[in-house]
């Protein structure tokens, strides 16, 4: 049951990526680009899903009120296909060869840096594969910043890991899933390199990014205070997906 509950959340998640592509979102070549992370779902409201962080101020029968991390109190729908997770905490240790992840970046696509990492179970392996625009990641909004920053969504294969101990943060921000292979996590700061359909990211995980995994849920555990991190897509009566911080956890995606 468990297992199914995750290949449906794979599902919703991987619903949500194709329709946040923008038609210049393909990437090619062998490294990754940021080129598509300055254009923003405005320019395509057709296309674009609605992303929305906040904290769960009520659960109506057909809706969720929540308050942004900027301020503004936000009604979502949700109906019987919205899908839900918890958002529980986990660790760089526990990344093993063969895992598939995401992750958030800050940086230019030379110097790509995690603010987030989430390593995916295996039933929801390839969720979301390729590259395209996203927005500001949770972990930042809830910080009060990346008002001005861009950012991408970039799912493939992790190729190798490393040791690292330097990189900077730049206000550019991007999103890169893959799966991975070369041992488990290292102390300290460790360079992932991630394979995709059409090209390869380099990613530095600094110390004390949040490392999270998905767990599949119910609307039951809804609560008030909790961080959501809600998407809908477009067209759709309810929200596709619902990720709930579990133990007071900020969905950093």
């Amino acid at each position: 049951m468990i297992v199914k509950k995750l290949a449906l959340l794979g599902s919703a998640i991987a619903m949500v990526g194709a329709c946040s592509k923008l038609p210049s979102d393909d990437v090619k070549g062998n490294s990754a680009t940021a080129n598509t992370a300055a254009t923003t779902a405005a320019s395509t409201p057709a296309t674009a899903a609605t992303r929305t962080r906040g904290v769960l101020e009520s659960v109506g029968k057909e809706s969720l009120a929540l308050k942004t991390y900027d301020g503004k109190s936000v009604t979502v729908p949700i109906g019987a296909d919205t899908k839900f997770a918890w958002v529980v905490a986990s660790s760089l240790a526990s990344l093993k060869s063969g895992d598939f992840v995401g992750t958030a970046t800050s940086g230019p696509d030379n110097a790509l840096r995690a603010v987030e990492l989430v390593i995916f179970p295996e039933a929801m392996r390839g969720t979301g594969e390729g590259h395209y625009g996203w927005d500001v990641p949770g972990v930042v909004a809830s910080a009060g910043g990346g008002a001005n920053a861009s950012s991408g969504m970039t799912n493939g294969t992790v190729q190798q890991q490393s040791g690292m101990t330097n990189g900077t943060v730049q206000q550019q921000s991007g999103m890169t899933n893959g799966t991975v292979t070369g041992g488990a996590g290292k102390p300290g700061e460790t360079v992932l390199t991630i394979g995709y359909k059409g090209g390869t990211a380099k990613v530095l995980v600094p110390v004390g990014t949040p490392i999270v995994r998905f767990e599949p849920t119910e609307r039951t555990v809804l609560a008030k205070g909790q961080k959501l991190f809600v998407v809908e897509a477009p067209g759709a009566k309810g929200a596709k997906f619902v990720a709930v911080g579990k133990d007071g956890i900020t969905p950093p995606m």
